[in-house]
């Protein structure tokens, strides 16, 4: 109750202030009309400071005083600010990491493309290589099996012997072992022995 009546002083020493300094005025300045009451009245409040009832042009129109601040609230505003700088520093600091990783990202996913596409060419070609060792591999074959059988055995005792055991291997039985026979012994048991090792 006491806080409203308060209120209610305080709005009657406001309308007793302004009725005064309204009477102080010359008599050719006080206002007749309506709009020329609120004009003065908003103007009046705007030279007080007191936006609520001011009109909004008024307000814009007076500049406000500067506030003089306490030493403890300087000290405040300026731990404020320094803080409110080290987090725009910092904020700044991060929007760079950001940026430098999603480069070193996008050069990280450009190097793992380019790995794959190596890898598929090495595929590739290692695909390539060994059709053409296959089918180099039944030229010679097929070359082995018309020669005569003790000059294919001369000669696949010459070459390396990995080779003469898939020459061997892919002739016919009957080639095969026309040509064994034709080697010296310790040589065709070698041979056959590496033959059956072999899956």
């Amino acid at each position: 109750m006491n806080k409203i009546l308060n209120i209610v002083n305080d709005f009657k020493f406001l309308y007793l202030f302004i009725g005064i300094v309204m009477l102080a005025r010359p008599a050719y300045s006080i206002p007749t009309s309506i709009d020329e009451l609120k004009k003065s009245f908003g103007a009046l409040c705007a030279d007080y400071g007191l936006d609520f009832c001011a009109v909004e042009s008024d307000v814009k129109k007076k500049a406000k005083k500067p506030r003089k601040f306490t030493e403890t609230e300087k000290k405040i505003l300026t731990r404020l600010a320094e803080q409110q700088d080290r987090l725009r520093l910092r904020s700044l600091e991060l929007d760079r990491r950001e940026d430098q990783l999603k480069t070193l990202q996008e050069d990280i996913q450009l190097q793992v493309t380019q790995l794959e596409k190596l890898q598929r060419e090495i595929e590739k070609d290692i695909n390539n290589k060994k059709t053409q060792d296959s089918a180099q591999l039944l030229k010679a074959v097929a070359l082995y099996s018309k020669m005569d059988a003790a000059i294919a055995a001369q000669s696949l005792a010459k070459i390396d012997r990995k080779i003469a055991v898939k020459i061997l291997k892919q002739m016919k039985e009957k080639q095969a072992s026309l040509v064994l026979s034709s080697m010296g012994v310790d040589v065709s048991a070698s041979i056959i022995e590496e033959i059956t090792r072999k899956k």
